[in-house]
């Protein structure tokens, strides 16, 4: 099964450690710097779009059986007991289960962490893409009132209230989003695969607490790490590293880079250059080399990066 897929921009830093934000994704990619100043490398990480939170109790409720699933049970299937001649595997990404069930990510081991997924029954009047979802028993149960074509993210241990986040769409060989703005993720071995929105760098569209940093093919909402540290010109070893408004590039992309890679301003492409005055020895360099995997009118301007030409 496939790990989280990392495509670093093509002018970050090869240091630049991209992410780990997926809960269970920290083996199979690299690491993003906490708020605190610390690596997370566990099965709680948090992702920023939007950040996963996985309680650890009370523990999720054992593989669904017909005793176990309550109000979210949706009745008997077409051979008359419930929870039969259901398939053993199935595609979140492709959606194959019978009518009325969903492919849902799960822990069948009463753990934390997603390591499975099964057919989950979808629940009548289900909540849509984007709206307020409540799951059953954790995080990780696989049981929710999100809809057929998403499964509730960002789920709050208190109340296990969250947001519902679409499914990669089909062919499983080449995944991408319903919605033109979204990038697809896949973690956690294959198991979660996610549609978030890509942030605008420049207009920094983030929550309190985040920034808009590159990540994959686009950008992403992670939390700001910098802390006092990773102002302009300034050494760099995470991509979350830099202060709001600034990127983490390669060394080579920056004139006197004390580091491995330091922390350069966005601009926009095609406006009134403010990179020389921000940076002496920099111009503003378009981010995407060759075609965007996301339209630029995705966001406010072309977003551009501070950069030796």
């Amino acid at each position: 099964m496939r790990g989280t897929e990392v495509k670093r921009g093509r002018r970050t830093a090869d240091v630049v450690l991209i992410g780990a934000w997926l809960a269970g994704s920290a083996a199979c990619g690299p690491e993003i710097l906490e708020s605190g100043g610390s690596s997370d490398t566990g099965t709680g990480g948090t992702m920023a779009p939007p950040a996963a939170t996985v309680t650890t109790s009370p523990p999720p409720p054992p593989p669904p059986d017909a005793t176990t699933i309550g109000p979210l049970d949706t009745g008997e299937f077409d051979t008359g007991a419930p929870w039969l001649d259901l398939p053993e595997d199935c595609s979140s990404i492709e959606q194959d289960c019978p009518p009325g069930y969903k492919c849902m990510p799960y822990a069948n081991d009463g753990s934390n962490t997603w390591n499975d997924r099964t057919c989950m029954p979808v629940v009548d009047d289900p909540q849509g893409v984007g709206e307020p979802c409540t799951v059953q028993g954790s995080a990780v149960s696989g049981l929710d009132d999100c809809d057929a074509t998403s499964m509730c993210w960002n789920v709050l241990p208190e109340t296990n209230e969250g947001v519902c986040a679409a499914f990669c769409v089909a062919p499983e060989e080449d995944p991408g989003c319903a919605e033109p703005c979204q990038t697809c993720i896949i973690s956690v071995e294959g198991l979660l695969p996610l549609c978030f929105l890509s942030c605008d760098p420049v207009a920094q569209d983030c929550s309190d607490g985040q920034a808009c940093y590159p990540w994959l093919d686009a950008f992403g909402c992670i939390p700001d790490a910098s802390g006092r540290q990773g102002g302009i010109g300034e050494p760099c070893e995470f991509t979350n590293g830099c202060s709001v408004g600034t990127i983490c590039v390669d060394q080579a992309q920056v004139p006197d880079c004390g580091g491995f890679g330091c922390c350069v301003p966005t601009c926009s492409v095609g406006g009134e250059d403010p990179c020389p005055s921000l940076l002496p020895g920099t111009e503003c360099v378009p981010w995407f080399e060759d075609e965007p995997p996301i339209p630029l009118s995705c966001f406010m301007t072309e977003p551009g990066a501070c950069l030796a030409p």
